[in-house]
This record gives C-alpha cells, structure tokens and sequence, in this order.
C-alpha cells in the first residue's frame, strides 16, 4: 500500500476508520470554515444587513438542484471501491474515465438548469424582498462554477475510494486559501458585496478541481486518468447510477424538505431567519463531522464487500455507530454551551443569539442521532440496497417533515415545532434503516457465502 493509502480490507478497523475518517473531517470543517469566511466578511465589511440572510435562503434550494448529481458520486465511489477490492483493475479504469466525462456533462447541464430557475426558485420558497436580490445574485454566480464543483467532488469521492483522504485534504486547503484571499479583495476592495462571496467560492472550486485532475493524471495504478480516454461507458455508468440515482433522490428529497422547512422559517421573522442562517453554520460543521463516518463507513464496507467479507461489514457497521454517537453526543453538548461565542462569530445581535441558543438546543445536542442514519445508509448502500435506503428516508425524513410543516407547524406557527423534526425525524429513518439492514444483511450474507467464489469470510 503507499503511504497515503489504507488497507481498508485487513487489519483492525476502528485504528484504520479514524485515519481515514480524521482527513475526510478536516477537509470537511475546512469547506466549511471557508464558508463561515464568507459570512464572517460578509456580515463585518458589507454594507448590507440582509446579506447573510440572503445567501442563508439559497442553501436548500442549491442542495435540492445539486443533490440528484452528487448523489450519483456515492455510486461511483460503491463501484469504484467494490473494483478494488476484488481486483478488477479494467473495471477500475472504466469507473474512473466514465465518472470525470459524466461529472463535465453533468456540471455544464445542473449549471445552465440552476442559472434560469434561481428566481423562481426563491419565488417558491417565500424569499422575503429583503434578500431576494442578494440571493438571487448569489445563486446565478453559484452555479457557474457547477462544473469544477461536481468535476472535484468525484475526483474526491474516487480517490476516497482507493484509501487516500489526505491528497483531497490538500486540494480543498488550497482552494481554501484562494477563496479566503479573493473574499477579502471582493468585498472589502471592490465592494461586490454578496456577488464577490460567490464569485470568491466558484474560483477556490475549479482550482480544487483542476488540481485534483492533475493528480489523477500522475498516479501510476489503474486508477489514473488518462484525458485521451476520457468517454461515458453507459454499462459502466449503469453501474454506479442503480447506486447514485437513490443516493441522489435521496438528497433531493432532503433538501425538498429542507426548502419546505426553510419557508416555514421566512413566515416568521427576519430575526429567525438570521437565527437559522447563522446557527446553521454552527451545527454544520457537527453534521459534517459526523457524515465523515457516512464516506468511511461506504468505502469500507464496499471494499470489504467487494473481497468478500461478510463478517467485517458487520464491524464496520458497528465501528461506524459507535464513532458518530460517541463524538456526536459530546460535541453536541459542546455546540450548545458555547453556542452564544459560536453563533456571535457571524452575527452578535442579542435577540438573534437568544433564538440561534434554543435551535441549537434541540438540533445539535441530539444531533449523533443524524450520524446513525447517515450509517445506517451508508450500511445499506455498499451492499446494494441504494433504493431501499431512499424509500426508507424519503418516508422516515422527508415525507415526515414535509406533512409536519404543513399539519403541526401550520397549526401552531411555533417555531420550536420547526425544531422539533429534526430529531423526530432522524430517529424514525434510524430505527428503521436498522431494521432493514439486519434482515437484508442476513440475507446478502447467505448469498456471499453460498457463493463459491467466496473464499474469504472472515
């Protein structure tokens, strides 16, 4: 194995899960730091009060338009990572070769459909005039850059794929540093106000991307790229769509209810929806924390899969759980004791931090419960249960919080209503992911070993 890669089907896992786990976190809280940079200049040198609130109204509805194609990125790092470990190094070059080509059509299509249906889009979720034309600007500059954004986010996905977390953190600093240095020149020099934040991001994302090909390139397996080869391989692609394709509706469907939730927030007051904006950039970096055990969790359980060994997906499943509620619960109680310092980082208006407190008190504090789903899914994927886990979510998440909304909340216009979904609806999806992933493991079990190709149970 070389240096920056693990032998993910050998050896004690929970040692092997956390260095795989510990880069994917810190690329992650990295994205994200840069994003709380974004905010922080926004909400310190411009000139706008409203302009947090304007690009805090654009996440669900950029997660609802980019969600489908992601989602067809966890497929590719199932199939990818499945080719590995059984040694199939042609099916490894047509994963890789068909996922960079489809991820390049896939940008230039999500980038043009995003562009046109922005205002409508704000439209439907309620904007509220005060940050509609912020988040309009904000959007349209957003999904130029969808193209190096989806082309980096499967470069990392494939290299996640062969045990290397590390080369990803690398790529993600650098565009980092450049999307801190142009916030800074955007808004504070040329005054671009929201415009230059996004700007700032869609620059930082094709430098990621452009420097993850690169190192493509210059790999020496089968995985490296080569451009000349670059084509879709539709049975190839086939392949990890039966994966992404749930993956992807499956995000949708959470961003749908995300959308549907961020409207009940603009019914209330600015002051919630600024609460909610700036809040969220606290508990994301939780959830980001904790989906790095959804990424460590898919690839070892796909190798592992791959080169048959049914008793250590079981490892990796409970490993997996036992990491995300562990750190979940103190980071949780963590979030929530300091949450007036974490939330007056973005914005330090008292009645803000008074609401922001409360949300955090009943999102963060029980948030290890979304890293048991997260699990659970992950779980259900490497096996190929994809679509089981996005019936299982849809209705234990999604349609959950979606006639929550629109019977509870409509009902009482409290917002801890709003609140309270968050965990009602993770425990549901959990219980039953487990459910399901108990029964249908015994029966994938049953299949691998009954086959005789299977030579490595352990």
């Amino acid at each position: 194995m070389k240096k920056r890669e693990l032998n993910i089907t050998e050896g004690p896992l929970l040692g092997s899960m956390l260095r795989y786990a510990v880069p994917v976190i810190l690329t992650s809280l990295l994205q994200l730091f840069y994003n709380s940079a974004d905010m922080f200049v926004i909400g310190n040198f411009c000139d706008d009060p409203n302009a947090i609130g304007s690009i805090g109204c654009t996440g669900a509805i950029i997660n609802l338009i980019l969600g489908l194609f992601f989602g067809l990125g966890a497929g590719v790092c199932v199939v990818l990572a499945r080719a590995i470990g059984s040694g199939d190094e042609l099916k490894v070059t047509r994963t890789v070769h068909t996922s960079i080509a489809l991820s390049i059509v896939m940008g230039a299509v999500v980038g043009v459909i995003g562009y046109i249906i922005t205002p409508t889009a704000l439209g439907w979720m309620n904007t509220g005039e005060e940050f509609l034309a912020g988040a309009t600007s904000y959007m349209r500059i957003y999904f130029c850059g969808a193209v190096g954004n989806m082309v980096y986010n499967f470069c990392v996905g494939m290299l996640r794929s062969r045990g290397d977390t590390i080369n990803p953190l690398i790529f993600a600093s650098i565009g980092g540093v450049v999307n801190i240095g142009l916030n800074l020149v955007f808004v504070i020099v040329f005054d671009m106000g929201v415009a230059g934040v996004a700007l700032a991001t869609i620059v930082s994302q094709y430098i990621s991307a452009i420097l993850s090909i690169i190192h493509m390139v210059r790999l020496k397996d089968s995985c490296r790229l080569d451009l000349r080869r670059l084509r879709i391989d539709w049975r190839t692609a086939f392949d990890f769509m039966r994966i992404g394709i749930p993956a992807g509706l499956q995000g949708m469907m959470f961003s749908l209810s995300n959308v549907v939730l961020q409207v009940g927030y603009n019914s209330l007051s600015p002051v919630h929806v600024n609460a909610n904006s700036a809040a969220g950039q606290v508990d994301g970096y939780l959830y980001n924390i904790l989906n790095a055990f959804y990424h460590t969790v898919l690839t070892f359980a796909s190798q592992n899969y791959g080169a048959r060994k049914p008793k250590r997906l079981k490892k990796v499943f409970l490993t997996g759980a036992g990491c995300v509620t562990v750190i979940g619960i103190i980071l949780g109680s963590l979030i929530y004791t300091f949450s007036d310092t974490l939330v007056g980082i973005f914005d330090s208006d008292p009645a803000v931090l008074a609401v922001a407190k409360y949300r955090l008190l009943l999102v963060a504090f029980p948030y290890f419960l979304c890293g048991l789903m997260e699990v659970g899914t992950a779980m259900l994927r490497s096996i190929g249960f994809s679509f089981t886990s996005t019936i299982i979510t849809f209705f234990g998440s999604c349609l959950f919080r979606i006639v929550w909304v629109l019977t509870v909340f409509n009902t009482y216009k409290d917002v801890t209503v709003l609140y309270m979904v968050y965990p009602l609806s993770w425990t549901i999806t959990f219980t039953t992911l487990v459910i399901a992933y108990v029964i249908l493991y015994r029966k994938k079990v049953r299949k691998i070993l009954g086959d005789p190709l299977a030579v490595n149970p352990a």
